[in-house]
């Protein structure tokens, strides 16, 4: 609340060279974080997968040469007690080995997780106290050249041509999407404003065929064989869409700053749309860390970004009208065609080496 604080009273001021300087800084700093955990997350896997006898874990460990697309067979918790107490043939015990290593991948894990739940977004607050969010926008695509630069170094994993170009046209389209999408940020609606805007039937339909596209992901992941593109779709997209549910950190941010200008006690509804902001976002990260699992980093990464940009235009068109405040024809195609050139980088990193997936022995309950 105190950094929230902060950026209200700075809300209104100029922003100099040395402002936007910071920002930028702040923004490029965000971006190495989530980057960097990401990483950490994906090698927390690699180093679980290693641990367990061969074939028996779900973990998709990079080969020598290329990375793999595909999935294999669930992890049984008898296997891995198991393999823990088993001795090598030379009578040597593995368990001091082997929870040395689950100590590092839980390390790894966790300083992933905390980086994405707090870090990254700490970094972002502070870098709105210094500039226009128009400007910041575009640098959270840096995040995919980290990933893409250190994937190799870090994790084994060396981004095929395909991915590269997918990447840096998802890069360029949320370039486009940032700088000719909606820049206003509902400064002066009130509480009972952002009230009304729930009660509008264009937006409850589209929660409505949110939920309903989250719910049949769901099925897909778990009804469809491990060879199938829409699974791995499914995988790649399910962990931006519920994060791209914005709506919900974005009105508790206009709650807040309309009770500080109005006066009063905080009402109810900002701590449960802070609530919400939260969870939609922690439980996007956890599906990442899914998906982390059993892909590689440069096709989570790129998908979990493709997915979340366009989930939060959707809802902003329809909860904030984006296409009314874009200003312009010229705006409107250009913040179009930035989606398309996403959509179509998530397509050319779906395509790759589908058909090399594992085939599925038994039914998939990962």
């Amino acid at each position: 609340l105190k950094i929230l604080n902060l950026q209200y009273r700075m809300a209104d001021a100029a922003v100099t060279a040395t402002d936007w300087i910071w920002g930028i800084t702040y923004s490029v700093l965000a971006s190495i974080i989530g980057g960097a955990s990401k990483l950490a997350i994906r090698k927390s896997w690699i180093i679980h997968g290693k641990l367990q006898p061969s074939g028996c874990s779900s973990v998709v460990l990079p080969p020598d040469l290329d990375i793999a697309d595909s999935e294999s067979r669930e992890l049984s918790t008898i296997e891995i007690m198991e393999s823990a107490f088993s001795t090598e043939d030379d009578g040597s015990p593995k368990l001091c080995r082997i929870s040395k290593a689950k100590a590092v991948s839980w390390f790894l894990y966790f300083c992933g997780m905390i980086g994405m739940s707090f870090l990254n977004p700490l970094c972002c607050v502070l870098a709105m106290q210094y500039a226009n969010p128009s400007i910041l926008a575009p640098f959270s695509g840096l995040t995919l050249v980290w990933v893409i630069l250190f994937s190799g170094v870090v994790v084994g994993e060396h981004p095929q041509r395909s991915q590269k170009v997918a990447c840096a046209l998802i890069v360029f389209g949320e370039v486009l999407v940032a700088l000719f999408g909606d820049h206003t940020n509902a400064s002066n609606m009130d509480v009972d404003d952002v009230i009304a805007s729930y009660l509008d039937p264009a937006f409850i339909t589209f929660m409505i065929a949110m939920f309903s596209f989250i719910t049949v992901l769901h099925l897909i992941i778990k009804r469809f064989p491990k060879t199938s593109l829409l699974k791995k779709m499914a995988w790649g997209s399910v962990g931006g869409v519920i994060t791209g549910f914005q709506n919900y950190l974005k009105d508790s941010l206009t709650i807040f700053k309309a009770t500080r200008r109005d006066g009063g006690p905080l009402p109810a509804l900002f701590y449960l749309f802070f609530i919400l902001a939260m969870t939609t976002g922690f439980a996007g990260l956890l599906c990442l860390s899914a998906c982390m699992k059993r892909y590689d980093a440069t096709y989570a990464s790129a998908m979990f970004v493709v997915s979340f940009v366009i989930t939060a235009s959707s809802m902003s068109a329809v909860h904030y009208h984006t296409f009314a405040d874009i200003g312009g024809e010229r705006a409107i195609v250009m913040y179009l065609l930035g989606l398309c050139i996403l959509i179509y980088g998530a397509t050319i990193l779906v395509k790759p080496k589908a058909a090399a997936c594992l085939p599925d022995k038994g039914s998939d309950h990962s």
